[in-house]
């Protein structure tokens, strides 16, 4: 009590008081000044707020000189700290505080100013936060086109918001290939958000008549299913990769603090060939079905996709990724010679690598490139992580991370990885079975047998759930190795004998 008295007494001996509240009534005064002024010069508001947060951001350095000054009617001078001494001279530990009270001053305006700005520049787009969120999944676009024939298209556009989405640092994306697998379900969105265990949902609709296409996208919150933002986008087909871009900033600057601007967002996967880019998606549409026939029609497409547009970085990358699953393998479908598919691959990542240094997927493939075909574990780490450090919700990657740190003996870190492959798309037939696999290898046999049960759950035309809950129950339940899935859906299982596949049922059912 005594240090504050003391503390109010030198307030008043100093005169501090006698400084602020003139100090006070003269930003109140600019305050009603500006309010006035602002909409007859018509100014924008964030003119008015900038000024008011430099003049409070002034405050404490008017209360540091007005600790040490007095304003006199001979000027202005420096309180004397004792009476009965002669006033001493400014010195270093003065100015220090003056230094040290100006930039922290500075630094709180500063940050006041870029979150004003922040909040202006959401109001002026219609963008203000209706939610907080840091994870978010996108469902497969609807087709709305007349003739309901721009699946492809619809697919793509799903794929390329996942994508970009999942380049903004601190939101979480789920794999657009979990909402393509849970969106069959045809459950309601809340328990899609739950089985992908994300706070937002991202759906839309594509509408295509000629080169005219009008996209529909809505923002749904997780907790209740409400719809917290809406927007329509019409625009000619050339500007698709526009479009995107738009979206998926308009989504990053509703679910987050920061602001993206115009701009500071880029499609890495675009062409200035419209044609390629049809031919790259029904590429991808070839490449989801995952057989032998169909991805090698892919790699067709991808092949005319360059035809049309030699500078297609993407078309580059979506053709070494087909050849690859096209080389001898128990994960791919073994039409190539496994050197001859490496040596094609490699030299289509090169030319993606030289057209787009920055594209994940092409760091990504390349770490697959290493490890699959090569059995070079070392050197794909580094391809990986690059891959990750440019878009850290790649989930295949995680799992081809997992795949690399098993082989190298570095089991905690490999654990890690497959966690985060399996957060990111807790879907995926691969990564289920893997983190089974590893749960009951870790010991944990009831999550394990849990995982399995959910794998068939989620896929029970595929033997690989009743494969895993028979060896978890085995004399052997751990023994073997991880599931290495390249394919998605592991389409090399599923095509088994039907009588085979029965056995593996039963098998599995017997011994749970």
């Amino acid at each position: 009590m005594k240090v504050v008295m003391r503390f109010l007494s030198e307030l008043r001996r100093r005169k501090v008081i006698q400084t602020l509240i003139p100090f006070l009534g003269v930003i109140w005064l600019l305050l009603q000044i500006i309010a006035v002024v602002t909409p007859l010069l018509n100014l924008s508001p964030f003119v008015a707020t900038s000024l008011t947060i430099f003049l409070f951001a002034c405050f404490p350095v008017v209360f540091y000189l007005a600790w040490y000054f007095d304003i006199t009617p001979q000027g202005v001078k420096v309180t004397e700290v004792d009476y009965s001494e002669n006033p001493k001279p400014l010195g270093p530990k003065w100015w220090l505080g003056l230094s040290v009270v100006m930039v922290g001053s500075l630094m709180l305006g500063l940050h006041y100013f870029d979150n004003a700005r922040t909040d202006f520049a959401k109001r002026s787009e219609g963008l203000e936060n209706s939610i907080k969120a840091s994870s978010i999944a996108v469902l497969p676009f609807r087709d709305q086109s007349p003739d309901n024939d721009q699946q492809y298209l619809a697919a793509g556009v799903t794929e390329e918001l996942a994508s970009l989405l999942g380049r903004v640092p601190g939101l979480q994306v789920a794999s657009a290939s979990a909402g393509f697998n849970v969106a069959r379900k045809n459950l309601l969105p809340v328990d899609i958000a739950r089985r992908l265990q994300v706070d937002t949902l991202l759906s839309g609709s594509i509408h295509k008549i000629g080169n005219q296409i009008r996209l529909r996208v809505e923002l749904i919150n997780a907790k209740d299913g409400m719809t917290l933002w809406s927007q329509s986008f019409s625009r000619e087909l050339s500007d698709i990769f526009a479009v995107e871009t738009e979206i998926a900033r308009a989504i990053a600057n509703l679910l987050q603090q920061r602001y993206l601007a115009a701009g500071s967002l880029t499609n890495l996967n675009n062409t200035a060939s419209t044609d390629a880019y049809m031919m790259y998606l029904r590429g991808r549409e070839q490449y989801r079905l995952q057989t032998t026939e169909s991805i090698k029609e892919a790699r067709r497409l991808f092949e005319q996709a360059l035809a049309l547009d030699p500078e297609y970085a993407m078309a580059y990358v979506a053709l070494a990724d087909t050849i690859i699953l096209l080389a001898e393998g128990s994960a791919s479908f073994g039409v190539l010679k496994a050197d001859i598919a490496a040596t094609l691959a490699e030299q289509q990542l090169a030319k993606a690598l030289v057209r787009a240094p920055e594209l994940a997927e092409a760091h990504a493939v390349r770490g697959l490139l290493l490890f699959y075909l090569q059995s070079n574990y070392d050197a794909a780490l580094p391809a990986l992580d690059k891959a990750l450090s440019l878009n850290p919700n790649l989930a295949q990657a995680h799992l081809w991370r997992f795949v690399a740190l098993e082989q190298l003996g570095r089991s905690q870190d490999a654990w890690q990885a497959l966690q985060q492959a399996h957060q990111l798309d807790p879907v995926a037939i691969s990564h289920q079975y893997n983190l089974a696999f590893k749960l009951a290898e870790r010991g944990d046999i009831n999550a394990a047998k849990q995982q399995y049960q959910q794998l068939i759950s989620d896929f029970p035309s595929s033997p690989v759930g009743y494969l895993g809950l028979a060896k978890l129950n085995s004399a052997n339940s751990t023994s073997g190795v991880p599931m290495l899935s390249h394919i998605e859906n592991n389409a090399v299982l599923d095509n088994l004998d039907p009588q085979l596949m029965q056995d593996i049922k039963a098998l599995g059912w017997q011994n749970n």
